[in-house]
């Protein structure tokens, strides 16, 4: 029996905003500042509506998980404060596949 690789962990927060404009230039803000830090190894975004977004950010472990999660309390609750609404979802990510012709090209994009 093979080796079993490492878990990784998600952290989720799936926000709605006022309106478009605010969604708009937050995640602007958040994906400058957070996405890709505090040992966050990816990030995607899910567009639910004109006013809804749910982030998914992966870590290697559930303790980096929580400490980015703390670093960036003060910021998620200004934006609360702003009138956004934030419901956080967590746990370890599993059977994650990438079919084997997928470049990281097609992954990120940049793809022709």
């Amino acid at each position: 029996m093979g080796r079993r690789p490492k878990t990784l962990y998600a952290r989720a927060i799936k926000s709605t905003f006022t309106n478009e404009v605010m969604k708009k230039s937050l995640l602007s803000f958040l994906i400058a500042n957070f996405d890709l830090k505090y040992g966050m190894i990816m990030a995607f975004k899910l567009h639910l509506s004109d006013n809804q977004v749910l982030h998914v950010g992966v870590f290697p472990d559930k303790e980096t998980a929580d400490k980015s999660g703390e670093a960036t309390k003060p910021i998620v609750t200004q934006i609360t404060q702003m009138g956004a609404k934030h419901e956080v979802m967590a746990g370890p990510l599993t059977d994650f596949m990438i079919a084997g012709d997928v470049t990281l090209d097609q992954l990120t994009g940049n793809a022709s």
